[in-house]
């Protein structure tokens, strides 16, 4: 039986099976309880379905998981932010499933249990890549409507996909919340000067753990206990996220009724800056503004959680 850490996570992520129902505790993947337990994830039970495993996108695995009560009465899409992982996301897993609706998880690809070099990405297309795989999955198993939910990069990949999906009656989502969604990070207008005189010497810069929340446990859990979290942020991901920002700012707009929930205390992104952005190229946002908030808005405290949780419409 394989501990959960760092030295099993090649060989979790080589045993990793198709995406699919755990039935009962007899097939319960043999590390799978110390996972659920580390992030205390919800249980599954007589009333709770689970459901775990890879789905395979451009030859790449992708862990995927969901939750889903007896009777749900649609599908919530939950997309992590960067240097994330889908186990961090329990309270607003928690909050879903409570609004009676099945709630599907997955890694970007080089983070959690995800493959792909560690918290590497060349295009913001392989994340919506990985995206449009699971909502395929989800419209296969799953119950409509479907609801998007994403945190900080987690809401770019959203409105990247929204942006790939300009004809109307193919677009798969009927609600999208994003939490803090990424632009132009703080210091964004510097950064993009000298990233290219950086690339010369350094192929990754050494991340920084900040105080993106007002919960010491969570901030004190990824900085000391969380497995997967990256310590270093390749080079070519900031790259990339330059692409997507010049992407957006010349884009025409979209008239879907965006959700946007911003922190006013956020010092990861130049937010302000992004809503009025937002708001030139998503005409029908709705903006709900979360006094004292942070960054990593999934994970404040209950307080200031609730206020944010009770901001999301479905």
């Amino acid at each position: 039986m394989p501990k959960l850490d760092l030295n099993s996570v090649p060989q979790i992520k080589e045993s990793l099976p198709v995406f699919g129902k755990i039935t009962d505790r007899s097939s319960r993947i043999d590390w799978l309880d110390s996972y659920l337990s580390l992030y205390k994830l919800p249980q599954p039970s007589a009333e709770l379905s689970f459901y775990c495993g890879k789905i395979e996108v451009s030859q790449q695995s992708i862990f995927s998981a969901a939750w889903q009560p007896p009777k749900a009465e649609g599908t919530a899409i939950i997309v992590h932010g960067y240097l994330d992982n889908l186990g961090l996301y329990r309270h607003l897993i928690e909050h879903l499933i409570r609004q009676n609706l099945t709630v599907v998880c997955f890694d970007l690809p080089g983070l959690g249990l995800s493959d792909g070099e560690q918290a590497f990405i060349g295009n913001f297309a392989d994340y919506t890549l990985a995206l449009q795989a699971i909502l395929d999955l989800c419209q296969k198993q799953f119950t409509a409507p479907f609801h998007g939910l994403g945190q900080s990069t987690g809401g770019a990949i959203l409105l990247k996909h929204l942006l790939d999906h300009q004809a109307k009656e193919d677009y798969p989502f009927k609600s999208l919340n994003l939490l803090a969604p990424l632009l132009h990070p703080k210091g964004w207008w510097l950064n993009r000067h000298i990233l290219p005189f950086i690339k010369l010497f350094r192929k990754s810069l050494k991340r920084h753990f900040g105080n993106s929340s007002h919960d010491s446990e969570f901030l004190t859990f990824i900085r000391e206990k969380d497995i997967f979290q990256p310590k270093t942020m390749p080079i070519p991901w900031f790259e990339a996220a330059d692409k997507w920002v010049q992407q957006f700012e010349t884009f025409n707009g979209n008239d879907f009724p965006v959700n946007i929930i911003q922190g006013t205390e956020d010092t990861t992104l130049d937010w302000k800056y992004n809503l009025r952005v937002f708001k030139e190229k998503l005409p029908n946002m709705r903006l709900n503004l979360i006094n004292e908030a942070y960054h990593h808005m999934a994970n404040e405290t209950k307080d200031i959680r609730s206020q944010i949780f009770d901001a999301i419409e479905l």
